[in-house]
């Protein structure tokens, strides 16, 4: 399909690459602390192994032991870096887990049991439309809320407050701001442009 589907010739064979997933049960372990793929990997999806390796040196720097390594300190440096990884791990799931698309792969995605981290804020969005964010979760409520509508989870209510504006001063609000994204989005090259001048393949 990859081949059927390229504008050009194939320059190589196409390299299947696969991979477990998972994390280390503990990440700080006696004298040893495990950064990056030592620590697990989880998918390129979101490609958030650059920053779990940053936070992690910015934690570790946090903890760094004065002395002697105290247990209370590894103890909240894994559970704070088990925290991480778990949200991480809800945010890529959810791309699985809430597609409709029809393909036997995809529809098994979407059977399979998420975690109840998970679980608890589809159906606290689904409900009125709310998204939790605890702990500085890496993804914020931008992110959650892009990838739920547009996987086609819709909240069933909303928040009372929306009432105080009356619809024509909604509508208004929104036309500002398609106004404002309008006018961005102008100022850009398209995305064929773009490629032909930063990355076009060489022929």
């Amino acid at each position: 399909m990859l081949l059927a589907n390229l504008d050009g010739t194939a320059l190589a064979d196409p390299r299947p690459l696969r991979f477990v997933t998972g994390r280390r049960k503990a990440f700080w372990n006696h004298n040893v602390v495990a950064l990056g793929l030592a620590a697990g990997f989880m998918e390129p999806l979101e490609s958030t192994s650059i920053h779990l390796v940053q936070s992690a040196i910015e934690r570790i720097l946090q903890f760094l032991p004065n002395g002697v390594i105290q247990p209370a300190d590894v103890a909240a440096y894994n559970a704070q870096t088990i925290f991480e990884w778990e949200r991480v791990r809800d945010f890529i799931i959810l791309h699985y887990h809430a597609n409709t698309r029809p393909e036997p792969f995809w529809r098994a995605c979407a059977a399979m049991a998420v975690p109840d981290t998970l679980s608890e804020k589809i159906e606290l969005f689904r409900a009125n439309g709310r998204i939790a964010r605890f702990n500085e979760e890496l993804f914020a409520e931008v992110g959650w809320l892009q990838v739920l509508v547009g996987q086609g989870v819709i909240p069933a209510g909303y928040h009372p407050l929306a009432k105080v504006q009356s619809d024509a001063e909604l509508r208004e609000f929104l036309s500002l701001m398609r106004r404002a994204v309008n006018k961005h989005v102008a100022a850009m090259p398209d995305h064929d442009s773009f490629i032909a001048q930063h990355c076009a393949m060489q022929r």
